[in-house]
C-alpha cells in the first residue's frame, strides 16, 4: 500500500490547485479523479459556457450592424463547428492540468474513490482496486445538479446545463426553468444564436440574491434581444408532443418548446452523504462543514470547493483549495476573502462585497455619462457603497467588462480602503473602470462629470 501525506479527491479547481501547492510545500500528493481532470469549470461550466457566450455575443453584434446595413449578407451559424472549438478549448486546458500535475510531481490517480477511514482511500477503476494510505484527505468533489419534480431532466428534450452547452444545434425555442446565472447566461446565448427563449423564475426578480437594480437591468437587456422573461413563475406540469415539450406555467400560460433548459441549481452529491459514516458533518443542505482552514470535523479531512456550499464559484474553489492545502502542510492561513460574483448575460453584471443594508452610503454613476460607453453606445453603471466612516464595503457593475471592472475594486474591499482611496486612484481613459472613480467622487460630494442634485 503506497503512502501519502494527503489524498485529494476530485480534480476540479479546488482539487487540482490544492494539490499543485501541496506538492510544491514538499508534501506527497495523489489525486483521484472519476471523470476528466478540470471538474465542472473546465468541462461543464465556466469555460464551454464563455466559448458559447463569446460566439453568442459576435454572430449579435454581426446581426445588429447587419440590421443596420453595415454588412449586406444573412448570418448563419454552424454549431457543429462551434461545438468542435469547444471541446478543443476544454481539451487543451484538461491537458495543462496533467501537465501542471506531472511537472509538480502529483501522482494522478484516475478512478472512483471510496474513503474507508481517515487514512484508508480505496480507488476503483474497472475490475482493479488500489488501496492508498494516507495522512490527511481533502474532499473537492464538487456537486450535480439539481432537479425539479413538476419537470425531471431526462436528458432528451428536458436536459440539464451539461447537455445544453453541448447541445450542437440551436433550438428553434428553449424554455429556461431557473432564472439564477447558469440559466441566464446560457439563455441569453442561444438567444442571440437566434432561438426563440422564454425564461421562467420561481422568485419575485430575475438574478435571485443580485442588486435589485443590476436585476432589473439584466431583465431590461435581455428582453431587448427577444428574451420572454417571467418572474414568481414555475412549471405546473408537462408532456411530450410532437416537435418537442407542451409546458403549462403557473401564470397560466402554455407553450411548446424544443427544448427545456431545467437549471435550478446545484446538490452535493449522494457520496457526500456517506461522509457521515466516518463522522464528517454535514449542514443542513447536505454540504460539508468546515472552519476557515477548510477542516471538516474530522481532524485530518478537509474540504474545499462546491461541495462545501455556495457560492458556486470556480475563483472561490480556487481559493479554498489553496487555503486547504497550506493549513494541511501547517502554514497559518485563513480563509476569509472577499469574493467577487460574476454573471455573462446581456448586460454582464457583478458584485463584491456589502451591496445592501442600513447606514450605507450608495453612489450611481451612469454609463451615459461615461466616454467609453458613449464611444462603445454601451449602458449600464456603476454603484459603490461604503459605510459612514467612509470605508467602501461594496461595489456593483452593470455593463460590458463588468467582471473585469469589478475586480479592479475587490482588493481595495479586502483590505478596508477608503472611497478617499478609490476617487484618488487614476484610471486610464476613456476606460469603463473610470466608472469606480466618478462614482467614489459622487460619495465624496466632488462628482466631476455628472451632476448630482
Amino acid at each position: 500500500m503506497e503512502r501519502f501525506g494527503v489524498v485529494v479527491i476530485g480534480g476540479g479547481p479546488a482539487g487540482y490547485v490544492a494539490a499543485i501547492r501541496l506538492s510544491q510545500l514538499g508534501v506527497k500528493t495523489a489525486l483521484v479523479e472519476k471523470e476528466e481532470l478540470g471538474g465542472e469549470c473546465t468541462n461543464y461550466g465556466c469555460i464551454p459556457s464563455k466559448y458559447l457566450i463569446t460566439v453568442a455575443r459576435k454572430a449579435w453584434a454581426v446581426k445588429e450592424l447587419s440590421d443596420k446595413g453595415v454588412f449586406r449578407t444573412s448570418l448563419e451559424v454552424d454549431m457543429t463547428r462551434v461545438t468542435e472549438g469547444m471541446r478543443a478549448v476544454v481539451g487543451r486546458l484538461r491537458q495543462g492540468i496533467g501537465y501542471l500535475l506531472r511537472e509538480y510531481g502529483v501522482k494522478h490517480i484516475k478512478g472512483f474513490a471510496e474513503i474507508i477511514d481517515q487514512n484508508t482511500v480505496r480507488v476503483t477503476n474497472g475490475g482493479s482496486n488500489t488501496e492508498l494510505e494516507t495522512e490527511n484527505i481533502l474532499i473537492a468533489t464538487g456537486t450535480e445538479p439539481s432537479t425539479l419534480p413538476s419537470i425531471p431532466t431526462d436528458q432528451n428534450r428536458v436536459v440539464d446545463y451539461r447537455k445544453m452547452l453541448y447541445l450542437g444545434r440551436i433550438p428553434k425555442t428553449l424554455l429556461v426553468v431557473g432564472g439564477g446565472a447558469v440559466g441566464m447566461e446560457i439563455g441569453t446565448a442561444y438567444a442571440m444564436l437566434g432561438a426563440t427563449t422564454t425564461v421562467v423564475e420561481i422568485m419575485d426578480q430575475l438574478l435571485p440574491g443580485m442588486d435589485a437594480d443590476a436585476a432589473r437591468a439584466v431583465k431590461r437587456g435581455v428582453e431587448k434581444i427577444g428574451v420572454k422573461t417571467y418572474v414568481k413563475t414555475t412549471v405546473t406540469s408537462y408532456s411530450y408532443v410532437d416537435g418537442g415539450v407542451e409546458v403549462e406555467l403557473s401564470n397560466g400560460e402554455r407553450g411548446v418548446f424544443e427544448y427545456v433548459l431545467v437549471s435550478v441549481g446545484k446538490k452535493p452529491s449522494g457520496w457526500v452523504q456517506g461522509l457521515k459514516n466516518i463522522g464528517v458533518e454535514l449542514d443542513g443542505k447536505g454540504f460539508i462543514k468546515t472552519d476557515n482552514q477548510m477542516r471538516s470535523s474530522v481532524s485530518n479531512i478537509y474540504a474545499a470547493g462546491d461541495v462545501t456550499g455556495p457560492p458556486f464559484l470556480a475563483h472561490k474553489s480556487f481559493k479554498q483549495g489553496f487555503v486547504a492545502a497550506e493549513a494541511i502542510a501547517g502554514k497559518e492561513t485563513r480563509y476569509s476573502s472577499v469574493i467577487p460574483y460574476g454573471v455573462f448575460t446581456h448586460p454582464e453584471v457583478a458584485f463584491v462585497g456589502k451591496v445592501s443594508g442600513d447606514g450605507l452610503s450608495v453612489a450611481r454613476f451612469p454609463f451615459l455619462a461615461l466616454g467609453r460607453a458613449l464611444a462603445d453606445a454601451e449602458e449600464g453603471f456603476v454603484k459603490i457603497f461604503a459605510e459612514q466612516s467612509g470605508r467602501l464595503v461594496g461595489a456593483v457593475v452593470v455593463g460590458p467588462h463588468a467582471t473585469e471592472v469589478v475586480q479592479v475594486i475587490t482588493p481595495l474591499i479586502e483590505k478596508g480602503a477608503s472611497v478617499d482611496d478609490v476617487a484618488n486612484a487614476v484610471y486610464i481613459h476613456p476606460t469603463y473602470a473610470e466608472a469606480l472613480g466618478e462614482a467614489a467622487h459622487m460619495l465624496l460630494k466632488k462628482a466631476i462629470h455628472y451632476v448630482v442634485k
